[in-house]
């Protein structure tokens, strides 16, 4: 359990600032919903288009 107490242990180069993962984080939610709703309204309009249902 060293490496909890010793917090120059591990990457000291190319961090990301702590301020910007939140950011990344609801970035990544927010495109995954957006890519989801164009998903889902894309598989909708094909099955519209092959059912007949307007």
């Amino acid at each position: 359990m060293d490496f909890i107490d010793d917090p120059k242990l591990g990457h000291t180069k190319n961090r990301l600032p702590v301020m910007l993962v939140p950011v990344i984080m609801l970035a990544a939610v927010v495109l995954g919903i957006i890519a989801t709703k164009i998903y889902v309204n894309s598989v909708m309009d094909h099955h519209n288009e092959d059912s007949g249902i307007q």
